[in-house]
């Protein structure tokens, strides 16, 4: 009899699961997200120059299956902000109006495996609006229009060998048509850096690549990057350290395109630390606005929750930024 009443008691236990695992509610669509600010109070400087200052965090929030896990960002000339995770889905998020956001699927087949569509880099030509997105898992490029279609993809040979689900992590179109593609690091526990390669041309038409190697100390890795106005590059960098919860670092640091060469490590110089002021979280993404006639620029960065929104957080942060004067970066 009291076999009985356990295995009861267990069904009685289980029905509810049993229930909404065949009753599932369909999906929420919805395209508004939630806006919440976090940051009280003026701007705060970050570099010891004070050209550097904070001056906006948001939690974005939705309850779209496609939101969450940003790993790239950009910013079109429109104003707005277009982010791509590594589930293959994108965020169009206009002057940070919520109600105005869009969310959609880059890939045909949204419920593909995720190292089929593993977005982790974008950039773009504002000339034409031409986006070329990194595929990390599969060592690839994908290439489409503004509207995203007509969509290309190619593995380039100087990829074939990267690490497996390490790169191409960050990568930039310049203004000069040229790319320069970073691999996230050879060793996930490691300090060494990873490979880097400098395409003449578009990777997808098959333009020839120069290799060099992009090394960041203290266990720090390549996320992103953008062109500053003076032809610098700015690239993002950040730390995971292993705990409940994990534990993230970030900083900016700034390289010239003139100083890379074939097999040698890219040269940079730290722009600030992050990791005191900013809110942390796994940032991923960065992109550039404003910075014309003298005018400080905006920099956008963007946190990739990988999927885990009860322990990580989807942040965007602001900052202003006045550059100072350009000069060749020759040390690491």
């Amino acid at each position: 009899m009291r076999r009985i009443l356990l295995i009861l008691l267990l069904v009685i236990g289980l029905s509810p699961g049993i229930y909404w695992r065949e009753q599932a509610p369909p999906p929420d669509l919805r395209q508004e997200i939630g806006v919440v600010s976090l940051m009280a109070g003026k701007a705060a400087p970050l570099d010891k120059d004070g050209r550097l200052k904070l001056t906006g965090v948001w939690a974005l929030t939705s309850r779209n299956r496609l939101f969450g896990s940003y790993s790239a960002l950009l910013a079109p000339d429109d104003g707005s902000l277009l982010a791509f995770s590594d589930r293959g889905n994108w965020l169009r998020l206009p002057q940070l109006d919520g109600r105005r956001a869009g969310m959609g699927a880059v890939f045909a087949d949204s419920g593909a495996p995720k190292n089929a569509q593993d977005i982790e880099s974008a950039t773009s030509d504002p000339a034409t609006g031409r986006i070329w997105l990194g595929l990390e898992a599969r060592n690839a490029f994908l290439r489409m229009e503004a509207d995203f279609s007509q969509i290309s993809v190619a593995e380039p040979g100087a990829m074939r060998d990267w690490p497996a689900n390490r790169g191409p992590e960050a990568m930039l179109r310049l203004k000069d048509g040229r790319f320069i593609v970073l691999a996230e690091k050879e060793s996930a526990l490691g300090a060494s850096g990873g490979p880097a390669l400098l395409f003449a041309g578009d990777p997808v038409e098959g333009a020839t690549a120069t290799p060099f190697r992009f090394e960041a100390d203290r266990r720090f890795s390549p996320t992103d990057m953008a062109e500053l106005p003076d032809g610098r590059v700015l690239i993002l960098l950040r730390k995971v350290s292993i705990g409940l919860p994990l534990d993230f670092a970030a900083r900016l640091v700034v390289a010239d395109p003139a100083a890379i060469r074939a097999g040698t490590a890219w040269p940079w110089e730290e722009v600030a630390d992050l990791s005191a002021a900013v809110p942390m979280d796994n940032y991923e993404g960065l992109a550039l606005s404003g910075g014309a006639d003298g005018k400080p620029l905006t920099l956008w960065l963007v946190s990739d929750d990988n999927g885990a929104s009860y322990i990580q957080r989807t942040l965007l942060v602001r900052l202003e930024w006045e550059l100072p004067e350009r000069r060749l970066i020759t040390q690491p």
